[in-house]
């Protein structure tokens, strides 16, 4: 019955994009070529870090649903959860009678096809690197119909200051905990904005030459490694991801942790290719750049 009425919803929705007309065409950051409908006012975000780009390009009135990671602002908290990275709600996505909806890249492959299949304009909007960023903010505000400028030029402006005693940094070699212990020692690597987050700050990432852009590292290659500085994201009370880390038996004996070379930088800041992505530029660039 339920299957029943998705299918219902999605024949609705797929001929009332088709008696709206095709607006234009815009290809998204998968490289996908979509169509876009003219009337782009009921719109969701299933990527925590899109849902803050469309509320920095003063546009977050017009989201009708989010992802449940969806936190930020504070304003995204009273708008219905229309799924997660394991899938989106399609049968609240219909029902919203949602006229474009923005999503993750590979990890929301699936959603995308199925979205799409039910006619609703699907984007891929989940840059990889530092730039890319910068990318999905216009191409965002081309598709909303927003103007960038005032917030890239903000960022950008931001970036400089962050980034211009970079030499100061002195090439520290900087290991990320993305996670540790039971959640699996988690790290970036190349090609992600986390990487290039550290080079900008005048950092080296331990982990650049991985095979991988995210890559489950080992203990012994983490001690091999041997940085100079550990980051790591940092989700509650203050100083409690330092701690933790510090205590957590293969970390606990790293000379960064014998050291007090453990730092905190904001976790959703750091993980989400978002606006708030200088925030954490800035965060990592001072902790880099401090004397001693």
């Amino acid at each position: 019955m339920r299957r029943a009425l998705v299918w219902a919803l999605a024949a609705a929705m797929a001929l009332a994009f088709a008696s709206a007309g095709v607006a234009e065409t815009v290809t998204d950051m998968m490289g996908d070529e979509v169509a876009l409908p003219e009337s782009r006012e009921r719109v969701i975000s299933l990527s925590p870090a899109m849902t803050e780009v469309l509320f920095a390009l003063g546009v977050g009135d017009r989201l009708v649903g989010v992802d449940s990671y969806s936190d930020y602002p504070p304003e995204a908290a009273g708008i219905p959860v229309a799924g997660d990275y394991s899938g989106p709600n399609a049968e609240l996505i219909l029902s919203l009678e949602a006229s474009l909806v923005f999503a993750s890249n590979k990890l929301q492959a699936d959603a995308i096809a199925q979205l799409s299949s039910f006619g609703i304009p699907t984007l891929a909007m989940e840059p990889t690197s530092y730039e890319g960023i910068y990318d999905c903010i216009e191409l965002a505000a081309r598709v909303m119909g927003a103007d960038p400028t005032e917030l890239i030029a903000e960022m950008r402006a931001r970036e400089a200051a962050a980034t211009a005693g970079a030499e100061k940094a002195g090439g520290k070699r900087v290991y990320y905990a993305l996670s540790f212990g039971e959640y699996g020692d988690w790290s970036a690597g190349p090609g992600t904005f986390v990487n290039d987050l550290i080079v900008l700050s005048g950092g080296v990432n331990v982990a650049q030459d991985a095979p991988y852009p995210w890559i489950m590292y080992t203990l012994e290659q983490i001690a091999a490694d041997d940085p100079d500085v550990i980051l790591v994201g940092a989700y509650g009370e203050p100083g409690a991801a330092i701690e933790e880390l510090s205590r957590t038996p293969g970390y606990d004996g790293l000379r960064a942790v014998l050291e007090g070379n453990v730092f905190e930088v904001d976790g959703d800041a750091i993980s989400r290719p978002g606006p708030r992505i200088v925030d954490a530029l800035e965060a990592v660039a001072a902790i880099l750049q401090a004397e001693g």
